[in-house]
């Protein structure tokens, strides 16, 4: 059974990041560099949809970095909307934060 096919196209610039990272992560193919970034994604909106920050954490400062993508602002966004719709409170609805 063969599996399905996803042509994506991307710049020069976008490229050169997916050969640096198969690179930087020793994954053996582009491929690899994508289903990597996939579940990562799934993973970070899954949590973010959960109202659950992503972030990077310095441990012996104490300090993070946090995540702004859009696509996670919309899980962020899709997760306080049916929380307020199932509970039925108008002051729960979703706010719309501004990134830069």
């Amino acid at each position: 059974m063969t599996s399905p096919r996803l042509q994506v196209r991307v710049s020069d610039q976008q490229k050169q990041l997916v050969d640096r990272l198969q690179k930087l992560c020793g994954l053996k193919s582009q491929t690899a560099v994508i289903e990597n970034a996939l579940m990562l994604l799934a993973w970070a909106a899954a949590q973010s949809h959960r109202g659950l920050a992503i972030a990077s954490v310095d441990e012996e400062t104490n300090r993070y970095n946090e995540v702004h993508l859009p696509a996670l602002e919309g899980a962020r966004l899709a997760g306080q909307l049916k929380s307020a719709l199932k509970s039925g409170a108008k002051d729960k609805a979703p706010k719309l934060a501004l990134v830069d």
